[in-house]
């Protein structure tokens, strides 16, 4: 299985108080007006990258505690971003976050069983806040003891 990827770095922002792997999708369906990453609304503009290559990635990186997933829409690539949660889970000790456009009401149960934290809902630049997250239609959603909360 195959994915388009963006980039992979190392991040302090994107999950705080965590160093994280940043694995930017890309594609985007949703096409947000103001989004901070444009240039990852085209499939295309990412590499074709293996699931195995990836979590290799994942599995190399010195210092990070969770992987972040985010776009372009990650959502949008669903059966490899669910393959990939799976393999993340079982073979590492990561925490999985995903941000998202989409509403957590639409995910489907698959993802959400690899997730240990989504934002989501779409970046609207009239309701930004110098917070986190980004804008105040966004909600966060947290797993604990096995059960979402907002």
């Amino acid at each position: 299985m195959h994915g388009y990827i963006a980039r992979i770095c190392t991040s302090f922002i994107d999950y705080p108080d965590h160093t994280s792997i940043a694995i930017y999708l890309s594609g985007c369906s949703l096409r947000c007006p103001h989004c901070q990453n444009k240039e990852l609304w085209e499939k295309e503009n990412g590499t074709l990258m293996s699931l195995d290559q990836v979590l290799q990635k994942v599995k190399e990186h010195p210092l990070a505690d969770s992987v972040v997933f985010l776009g372009g829409e990650p959502t949008d690539q669903m059966d490899f971003l669910i393959a990939l949660c799976k393999e993340i889970t079982a073979k590492t000790d990561k925490t999985i976050v995903l941000y998202t456009g989409r509403e957590y009401e639409v995910l489907p149960h698959d993802l959400l069983k690899s997730l240990s934290l989504i934002v989501c809902g779409p970046y609207r630049q009239e309701l930004h806040v110098d917070a986190w997250p980004a804008s105040t239609n966004q909600r966060v959603f947290k797993k604990e003891a096995g059960q979402w909360k907002s």
